[in-house]
């Protein structure tokens, strides 16, 4: 099977809109979730009527969905494993006959397998966005369990594919690769936030990433290291580091900055929904991750023309060219990080061309809208199936 082949033959042309339910644990800022607002955004409404469903409730991207024209319901689950979710999901299910639903993360997926083997109408496909290293094995066991209760899945690189048919002894047929996508248009040189707006002091060059602040998967302990070892030589003025994101983790980092001496160094600008603007800012973008599945925020800075410094870890390595879009260094490794780092500022006519060629690889491989169509043609496939 290729990558760009479906678990299912497509379905006959139709003259009824399919109903597509794109069901997410919750609606704050984070990969998966925005990955879900530009899908459920650019699926084509003359072919398919979509609402989206949160097994939580609220979420700053719930008005942004709206705002979009996209309907919206959440049924606000008090946790993990809120029994009440599953009523409420099967009666909502009930009131919209959905043809299909993709659902995203763990417990939704657990969700709408478990519904989905009750109703013969509608159509599953799970989605897989991370490798799977962090989940204990009760989680691990009802995965496994339940995968067959999938109708198709959708797995963001071959790196999660692989460790999804390792861990889940999941067979390989049933998956199709879509990675994610980017709308390269939004990322394109605009109206970029200034300095004084993110707190960043003028001069020197500033070092960026944006994601969840969850520790150690991020790695964000490793890049404050390597900052150390960077502004150690006592370069005036030093590398600045902007920290976009919100998590668990941010109090820990604030202390190890401080603890570092980083303090008067870097920025935690919190959560943000303007990263088009804060991205021209930066003269490199850095992801230390320690495991993921893809890592969307590269792949926004990729678009903005931003070189990048990532681990050589999950699919990282299927989009990033290195030598080409950016460098890849061994995870963990506050030293090589450093070091990569430090190359790239030392040589900016290599980063810049870095940055174009990123942007390039982005426009002909990663748009958002060939993601979207190869979503409807799995959509179409189940339903062709059924």
């Amino acid at each position: 099977m290729t990558r760009s082949s479906c678990a299912f033959p497509l379905a006959s042309g139709s003259t009824m809109r399919t109903k597509v339910m794109l069901l997410a644990v919750g609606l704050g800022i984070g990969g998966t979730e925005t990955h879900v607002l530009e899908l459920a955004s650019g699926i084509d409404r003359s072919k398919f009527d979509v609402t989206v469903c949160s097994l939580k409730s609220g979420g700053c991207l719930v008005e942004e969905l709206r705002r979009r024209g996209i309907r919206v319901v959440c049924l606000n689950g008090a946790g993990k494993g809120d029994p009440r979710v599953l009523f409420r999901l099967w009666k909502l299910m009930q009131e919209e006959r959905p043809d299909v639903i993709q659902s995203f993360l763990f417990w939704a997926n657990l969700a709408a397998r478990l519904l989905g083997r009750l109703s013969n109408a509608v159509r599953v496909v799970c989605s897989y966005h991370d490798e799977i290293v962090s989940e204990g094995w009760l989680v691990r066991m009802i995965d496994r369990f339940t995968f067959q209760w999938s109708h198709a899945v959708v797995c963001c690189s071959e790196a999660v594919r692989r460790s999804v048919s390792n861990c889940l002894g999941a067979p390989a047929p049933r998956q199709t690769i879509i990675p994610f996508g980017v709308d390269a248009g939004q990322f394109a040189v605009g109206n970029a936030a200034s300095r004084t707006e993110l707190r960043l002091r003028d001069g020197g060059p500033i070092i960026g990433t944006v994601c969840r602040l969850a520790e150690p998967k991020k790695g964000l302990h490793v890049l404050l290291r390597a900052m150390a070892t960077l502004n150690r030589g006592g370069n005036d003025p030093r590398c600045q580091l902007l920290i976009v994101g919100e998590g668990p983790a941010r109090e820990p980092l604030e202390a190890l900055s401080c603890q570092l001496g980083l303090s008067d160094c870097t920025v935690f600008a919190g959560a943000r929904r303007d990263i088009p603007r804060i991205l021209p800012l930066l003269d490199l973008f850095v992801l230390p991750s320690l495991y993921e599945g893809f890592g969307i925020a590269i792949l926004e800075a990729m678009a903005a023309g931003k070189p990048v410094v990532a681990t050589a870890v999950g699919g990282i390595p299927e989009f990033v060219v290195p030598g080409e879009t950016g460098l890849l260094v061994e995870a963990g490794n506050p030293a090589a990080l450093a070091d990569a780092i430090g190359s790239l500022l030392r040589d900016p006519e290599r980063a810049k061309q870095m940055g174009i060629r990123g942007r390039a690889r982005v426009l002909a491989a990663f748009q958002m809208s060939t993601v979207v169509r190869r979503h409807e043609q799995v959509y179409e496939a189940c339903v062709g199936h059924a």
